[in-house]
């Protein structure tokens, strides 16, 4: 007579809080710091580059999937490394109030970044081990659905909140006699009247249209007067003056925000700390013990080797990355030297910096010889490491993982997808809320903290999670072969919408439903993303550590999609920008072609 070999697990009681969970580091530091640091008036070039090499862990997490299968079981991975991200999520709000405040964060962002990424590795191994094939499709819709509300509660409510923390009552300035002279799409307009907004470090109409001249505000300012000549005073120092016709006069104005937009950004990402935290002293007591997560036979010591071994793979992966980047910049550089030449040309983006940093400190030479110095380190640091994991890694389980990977057929196109599929829709993800924020005379749309977590938050992360259950239920329904292509051209055709909105820059009101479909069609085509990553995973034997390699080379091109969005941006606009997006998308539809849609099919039955 047989038995039941296992106790079938019930997915609701852990799926869940998981994926919740993980998506609350990933959103702080890829999208609430992007807000974060606009609000801080640092500009968009800095904040893209520097937002996307502190998320390298999640692209580098494609290294850390042997380490986690081979050691330990992956729950005990999963909530040690869950204590680790709530103490670095609790230091970010306090370094936020010191000198130092954006070298100081993205360190701490680092830190959350570095263990979210072996906890993400641990939990999707986990989430393989706790569920048979069948409902892993089943709950791939809830697994995004779930994600995604994580995404809502730390871009949508948080940085509703920050907003809500750091806003002006309102302000109307109204001249007695004559027009109010403001910068609209980078021309001279007037107006009869004018509620003041602090948009980017600038102050503006309630429209995101500068003052002209403009006016700039310190981000940590906390009350604004207008006298009656026009003089804008902030914290009771002068900071501009609008511009009245002759003989005209404005009525005072005086107003105070409840905070700083420094002091509202660490209470805000305080409270998402300690939430954090309080979700992970529940998910202890309430994520079961799977039968099949059990530790891996190793002999003493082997641990320490696995993570010597590891170590010395990330330093490749690091090594590799920054001397890459030194060389693209160094080329850019060349082509600005040869082609333009001007500091203020259509190029000046590729121009390297004269006066150079590293880590915020100046280095006292050329950007030029500082890009060479880190191209030869990067090279030094990526042979010596190559060489050394040569030697410890051959022979071993860890090795065996890394080499199945790239021996199972097939892996060409599926390295070509996992690079490309999503590239133009990250470039998309990554500017968006710069967009929305950046003033009128800048190309963007010029709305307040608050309204663009509305829109990016609530809107869209809504338009996500049913994109992501459709996708889902689609793929489980009719497979991978057949609806591929379908979800693949919904997730890219509504970035047309962001170009519209680029070129006609229409009221908020519109941006809602431009976000809810751009972002419904982004979680339609990412279930299947999800999906054809589990499948491929499930063709050898290390799971784990086939799947975190798929999702690390997925997030790498993630990243390097961020980078090359604040180039084209920075140099191009956003309307350019948004055109650059869609042509991006082209590639990876076409790596469609060539996947091995009915194989990976077969390892669903």
């Amino acid at each position: 007579m047989q038995t039941e070999p296992a106790k079938r697990l019930n997915p609701w009681l852990f799926v869940p809080l998981l994926y919740f969970m993980q998506a609350i580091p990933v959103s702080l530091v890829q999208d609430v710091a992007t807000i974060v640091y606009k609000d801080l008036g640092i500009a968009n070039e800095p904040i893209t580059r520097w937002t996307s090499i502190v998320a390298l862990p999640w692209s580098l997490q494609l290294l850390l999937g042997p380490l986690v299968d081979l050691t330990r079981t992956k729950r005990q991975w999963v909530m040690r490394c869950q204590m680790f991200i709530t103490a670095a999520l609790m230091a970010a709000p306090f370094v936020l109030q010191l000198p130092a405040a954006f070298e100081l964060s993205l360190a701490a962002f680092l830190t959350a970044a570095i263990f979210s990424a072996l906890c993400n590795t641990a939990m999707d191994g986990f989430y393989l081990l706790a569920m048979p094939k069948d409902e892993q499709a089943k709950f791939a819709g809830v697994q995004t659905t779930c994600y995604r509300l994580g995404t809502l509660f730390a871009k949508g409510l948080l940085v509703l909140f920050a907003g809500l923390l750091m806003a002006f009552p309102e302000a109307k300035v109204s001249p007695s006699t004559g027009s109010l002279h403001l910068i609209k799409d980078k021309k001279p307009v007037t107006a009869q009247t004018a509620t003041l907004k602090i948009t980017s470090g600038g102050l503006t109409d309630e429209n995101g249209n500068a003052f002209d001249p403009p006016i700039a505000v310190s981000p940590d300012v906390k009350g604004l007067a207008v006298q009656p000549d026009g003089t804008v005073m902030a914290d009771g120092k002068p900071a501009g003056q609008i511009r009245l016709d002759a003989d005209a006069s404005v009525t005072p104005v005086q107003v105070a925000a409840r905070f700083s937009r420094r002091t509202a950004w660490s209470i805000i990402l305080l409270l998402g700390a300690v939430l954090y935290g309080l979700m992970y002293l529940v998910e202890r007591r309430t994520t079961p013990r799977p039968e099949l997560d059990t530790e891996a036979e190793e002999v003493p010591g082997e641990f320490g080797r696995n993570v010597r071994r590891t170590l010395t793979v990330v330093a490749i992966g690091l090594g590799g990355y920054f001397f890459a980047n030194a060389i693209v910049r160094l080329s850019a550089n060349a082509i600005w030297s040869l082609r333009d030449g001007s500091a203020t040309g259509p190029l000046k983006g590729w121009m390297l910096a004269g006066n150079p940093t590293m880590l915020g400190i100046p280095v006292g030479t050329s950007g030029a010889f500082a890009e060479v110095v880190q191209l030869m380190l990067a090279g030094a640091v990526f042979v010596t490491s190559l060489t050394l994991a040569r030697r410890s890694i051959r022979g071993t389980a860890m090795g065996d993982a890394f080499s199945s990977f790239f021996r199972q057929p097939g892996i060409v196109p599926i390295l070509a997808f996992l690079m490309l599929y999503r590239f133009g829709e990250a470039m998309v993800v990554k500017v968006s809320p710069l967009f929305l924020k950046d003033a009128s005379d800048k190309g963007g749309l010029g709305f307040s903290t608050e309204l663009v977590g509305t829109i990016k938050g609530l809107v869209g992360v809504f338009g996500i999670v049913l994109g992501g259950l459709a996708g889902g239920w689609i793929v489980s329904r009719f497979g991978l072969r057949k609806s591929i292509w379908y979800i693949a051209i919904c997730m890219h055709l509504p970035n047309l919408l962001y170009l519209w909105a680029a070129l006609a820059h229409p009221p908020y009101q519109a941006m809602f439903g431009v976000d809810f479909v751009e972002q419904f069609g982004y979680g339609f085509g990412f279930a299947g993303y999800i999906i054809f990553l589990q499948r491929v995973a499930q063709r050898g034997s290390y799971k784990t550590a086939h799947y975190a390699l798929g999702v690390g080379i997925g997030a790498l091109f993630i990243q390097v999609a961020g980078i090359v969005s604040g180039i084209v941006q920075s140099n191009f606009g956003y309307v350019s920008f948004f055109t650059a997006a869609l042509l991006f998308g082209i590639p990876g539809l076409l790596t469609l072609l060539f996947i091995p849609l009915g194989d990976v099919d077969k390892t669903s039955a």
